[in-house]
């Protein structure tokens, strides 16, 4: 095989979307090296597939694959169906690349004491925690979701050329492939991870920015500021799973939290918020709210529609 369009078919279909340490890496960086125009078909070839919203660039793929087609008709006999191999692989790939990178715009919202799972075609998989909305817009540069309002887990497919950036008003959010939570409370934006890594960058204050790792949480305050958090990421899942866990919360969180699962919103009241730590139950919400004054000082009112925790 020695036209270097046909090896640049089978180095992309071999290493495309893989990682650096793929066990053939080295094979292929050393014909990169061998010839300038190894490199140069291998760039036209990522070119011509990674823009699918382009008219014109999928045309001339089309007619990419076509020549290699019909020039593999004339060499059947000596290359034994070798290259064709490789062109169907791309032709077959085509419909499924388009679908799984092409542009998205998706509006997904929760109601008041609803989740929600959702699948997206590039395997991503979101779960929308109660009175949540958030937007997606993809393109084939960057997967973007503002975080308007609630939490979210995010179990991200890893696209290493597609970065996957959540913009949640306090701090933007920058992940190639993990499971994370977004939390965004009134005040503050909270970042549980369970896997892999994520970058949390401050957007009112530029340049502070950190980087978490599995087991790791981080908050970002109202005025920018950023700090990690010395609990456990795994409490922020809970709720997958039917409860809520609360470690030394304030009230502020506490009734942010408790108002995704009432009609009647909760809202804390001014002055010295109490420490709260309990796990509860999704199906108890309004139980575990008439007991909170047996354990922490502070007494309930209602005003207008609100139910106001008030510290004592």
């Amino acid at each position: 095989m020695n036209n270097p369009r046909e090896q640049a078919a089978l180095w992309f279909a071999r290493l495309h979307n893989d990682a650096d340490d793929h066990p053939e890496r080295a094979h292929f960086d050393a014909w990169l090296a061998a010839d300038p125009r190894h490199a140069a078909e291998y760039q036209a070839l990522q070119e011509l597939w990674g823009d699918f919203s382009s008219t014109s660039r999928t045309q001339a793929l089309a007619q990419a694959m076509e020549h290699s087609h019909q020039h593999q008709r004339q060499r059947r006999r000596l290359l034994q169906g070798g290259v064709l191999a490789v062109v169907l692989t791309l032709g077959s790939a085509f419909g499924w690349h388009s679908h799984r990178y092409g542009p998205l715009d998706l509006n997904l919202q929760t109601a008041i004491g609803e989740r929600h799972v959702q699948h997206l075609r590039d395997g991503t998989e979101l779960t929308l925690d109660a009175d949540t909305h958030l937007h997606l817009h993809y393109t084939p540069q960057q997967r973007l979701v503002e975080l308007l309002r609630g939490e979210a887990i995010f179990a991200v497919a890893r696209q290493p050329q597609r970065p996957f950036i959540i913009d949640s008003g306090l701090a933007r959010v920058r992940v190639l492939g993990t499971r994370f939570v977004v939390n965004r409370l009134p005040d503050r934006l909270r970042v549980s991870v369970d896997h892999g890594k994520v970058q949390v960058d401050s957007l009112s204050r530029p340049g502070e920015s950190l980087v978490l790792e599995a087991g790791e949480v981080a908050e970002v305050s109202a005025d920018g500021r950023l700090q990690r958090l010395q609990r456990a990421a795994s409490d922020a899942f809970s709720f997958q799973h039917g409860s809520l866990v609360f470690d030394q919360a304030d009230l502020a969180e506490v009734a942010a939290s408790l108002s995704r699962y009432r009609q009647q919103p909760v809202q804390a009241g001014v002055g010295k918020s109490p420490r709260v730590s309990a796990v509860v139950q999704l199906a108890d919400v309004d139980s575990f709210l008439q007991s909170l004054p047996q354990v922490v000082p502070v007494r309930l009112r209602d005003v207008a529609g609100t139910t106001v925790l008030q510290p004592r």
